[in-house]
C-alpha cells in the first residue's frame, strides 16, 4: 500500500471543525461560552464575537473596547432581532507538498463556505434551532456525508434543537458532531478524522449535557447518519467528562462505541488542557481505538494507540506561535504501521473577522519492514468570518 498517498489524502480532504480548545489559555474552558454547540465548533455566540473583538484579534486601528465589541455583529453595528442570528464563514487552504523539489505539488481548495442561521424561542436563548448550510466546491470531499437531494453542491452540515430544561442541563436533538476527545481546529490530527470523527462524520443524535462552570458531562446517543443508506449508518453513543483544575486547566476522559453490520469500533481517551495565562496553552490527549471487521470466515481486528499534543505561545495580541507533535501506532494482525508528525507555524488574527494560518509539517510513516519517504508540507489558510 502507498502509505504516503493515504496520509496525504487524509491531510487534504478532511477539513477543520474550527473549535479552539487552546483558548483555555485565556481562561475559557467550556465550549458553550463561544459556540452554540455544547461540544464546540460551528456557529458562534454573541459573547464569542465580543471576545474575539476585544481580547484575541489585533486592534491596528486603536479602537476602544466598547467600539470593537459594538461592530462585531453580523452586520457590524446593526443588531439583528433577538430571535435570529446569522453568520457567514469562508476558509481557503493552499498546500504545497515536497516544496523545493522536483516532486513539488500544489493544491488550492475552498474548504468552507458556510451560512449559519439560528432561531431562538426566547430572549434568554434557552430554546434554539441551530442550522449550518454549506456550499461545496467538491461534493466528494464531504464523504461520508451527502449533499441535499437535487443539488449536489449544497448540504446541511448541522441542524439541531437545543433546550435548557433545568438549571445546569441542556438537551440537543438533531444532526450534530459526535462528542469525544479534544475537538481541535486541525481535523486531520490523529485524534479526529482517522477515528471517524472528521468534519463530515455528523450523526442524528440525542445529547444531554450537564454544564457547570467547573465541569461538563455529555451523554450522547446516535442512530447514525440517516442521510446515508441503512447499511452505512453507524449506531452508537459516547460519554464525555471534563473537570477544571487550578486556575486555567482541565482534565477529562471519554468513551465511545458504535457499530453497523459487520463492523464495530470502541474508543477510549484521556486528556489534559493547560492554560498558562495571556493565551498560552498546552493540549494533550492519549487514546486507544479497537476496530472489528467481520469477514466471510473470520474477524479482522485493528488496534490503534495515539498521542496528540499542541502548544500555543501568544507572541502578541492577535499572533500565536503553534507547535504540534502527533504519534499513532496501528496494529492489524501483526503488521504495525506507525505515524509520527510534527508541525510548526503561526496563527494570526490581524483584524476582526480575519484569521490567517501558516505552518510547516513533517510526517513519517513506517512499519517493521519499510518506511515511506518523509513528507514535507507547507500549508496556509485564509478564514473570513462575518
Amino acid at each position: 500500500m502507498n502509505w504516503s498517498l493515504l496520509f496525504f489524502s487524509l491531510l487534504i480532504f478532511n477539513t477543520p471543525a474550527f473549535a479552539y480548545p487552546e483558548f483555555i489559555g485565556f481562561g475559557y474552558r467550556s465550549c458553550m461560552i463561544c459556540h452554540e454547540s455544547g461540544s464546540g465548533g460551528g456557529a458562534l455566540t454573541d459573547y464569542a464575537r465580543g471576545v474575539y473583538a476585544s481580547e484575541i484579534a489585533a486592534n491596528p486601528f486603536g479602537l476602544d473596547e466598547e467600539t470593537s465589541v459594538g461592530i462585531s455583529n453580523f452586520l457590524g453595528s446593526v443588531e439583528l432581532p433577538w430571535w435570529v442570528r446569522m453568520g457567514l464563514k469562508y476558509r481557503s487552504l493552499t498546500v504545497e507538498r515536497f516544496p523545493g523539489s522536483s516532486q513539488k505539488q500544489q493544491l488550492h481548495y475552498n474548504m468552507q463556505n458556510d451560512l449559519n442561521l439560528n432561531f431562538y424561542g426566547n430572549q434568554k436563548r434557552t430554546l434554539a434551532l441551530i442550522n449550518t448550510i454549506s456550499y461545496l466546491d467538491n461534493p466528494l470531499a464531504i464523504a461520508p456525508n451527502k449533499a441535499i437531494a437535487g443539488n449536489e453542491r449544497v448540504f446541511m452540515k448541522e441542524y439541531f434543537l437545543k433546550y435548557q430544561f433545568a438549571k445546569d442541563w441542556w438537551l440537543q436533538a438533531g444532526f450534530m458532531d459526535k462528542v469525544f476527545g479534544i475537538k481541535t481546529a486541525n481535523h486531520t490530527s490523529v485524534n479526529r478524522a482517522q477515528l471517524g470523527l472528521g468534519q463530515h462524520d455528523q450523526v442524528h443524535a440525542l445529547q444531554f449535557q450537564w454544564a457547570r462552570p467547573n465541569e461538563d458531562l455529555f451523554l450522547q446517543f446516535w442512530n447514525g447518519n440517516m442521510h446515508l443508506p441503512s447499511p452505512d449508518q453507524l449506531k452508537g453513543g459516547s460519554i464525555f467528562f471534563e473537570q477544571k483544575w487550578g486556575n486555567s486547566n482541565a482534565y477529562g476522559a471519554a468513551v465511545l462505541y458504535e457499530q453497523k453490520e459487520n463492523y464495530n469500533q470502541s474508543l477510549l481517551e484521556i486528556h489534559n488542557k493547560m492554560g498558562f495565562g495571556n493565551g498560552n496553552a498546552l493540549l494533550m490527549e492519549l487514546g486507544h481505538r479497537q476496530e472489528k471487521i467481520k469477514l466471510l470466515t473470520s474477524t479482522a481486528e485493528n488496534k490503534t494507540t495515539y498521542v496528540f499534543t499542541q502548544g500555543n505561545l501568544n507572541l502578541t495580541r492577535g499572533l500565536f506561535f503553534l507547535s504540534g507533535l502527533e504519534f499513532s501506532k496501528n496494529d492489524s494482525g501483526g503488521s504495525a504501521l506507525e505515524l509520527l508528525k510534527w508541525d510548526l507555524g503561526f496563527l494570526a488574527f490581524p483584524i476582526q473577522r480575519l484569521e490567517l494560518r501558516f505552518s510547516g509539517v513533517n510526517q513519517k510513516t513506517y512499519n517493521a519492514t519499510e518506511a515511506a519517504k518523509d513528507q514535507w508540507i507547507i500549508q496556509s489558510q485564509i478564514h473570513l468570518s462575518l
